[in-house]
């Protein structure tokens, strides 16, 4: 019986120390930060690369209605500014894809607003040389064209959901 419980508490020893690696090794390795990150790269990789390495439509889109390379369109989506409203939009056509319900839709004064709130910060955080004139021009192009950017947005294939 002696042998016995020794065996037993020696293989209880055992799982606990292991069970304590683990979990500390997890603990470690896996942080808010890290995650976080994770999440942002592999995000943003699906805005940009299909699964093949082809471009996806959402870049695709993104090009044709900023009239911007496709390299500043890179460093566009790699910043949490544009990232972040980029998702956001994305988020609201597959809402509206998956219910059909237009409240869901961006309308023309909020796209405006958008652009107005974060032109300057947009493109100051990619680097993009601007002038005051070229700001104009492009909110000016964002007011006269919207119904045109949001019925081309909506229409972007990201993915196949639809209700």
């Amino acid at each position: 019986m002696k042998k016995f419980l020794r065996l037993f508490l020696n293989f209880l020893l055992v799982v606990v120390i292991v069970g304590n690696v683990i979990y500390f090794s997890f603990a470690n390795s896996i942080r808010e930060d890290v995650i976080r990150e994770s999440i942002k790269k592999e995000l943003l990789t699906g805005f940009i690369y299909e699964d093949d390495g082809r471009k996806t439509e959402i870049f695709n889109t993104i090009v044709r209605l900023t009239h911007l390379s496709e390299e500043d369109v890179i460093k566009l989506m790699e910043h949490e500014t544009a990232n972040d409203i980029i998702t956001n939009f994305v988020d609201s056509i597959y809402d509206y894809n998956l219910t059909g319900d237009v409240s869901y839709k961006y309308t023309r004064e909020e796209l405006i607003r958008i652009v107005d709130d974060n032109f300057d910060k947009v493109l100051s955080e990619i680097g993009y040389n601007y002038s005051a004139s070229d700001k104009v021009e492009a909110i000016n192009y964002v007011r006269d064209n919207s119904d045109y950017i949001l019925d081309t947005i909506y229409a972007t294939d990201i993915g196949g959901y639809t209700k």
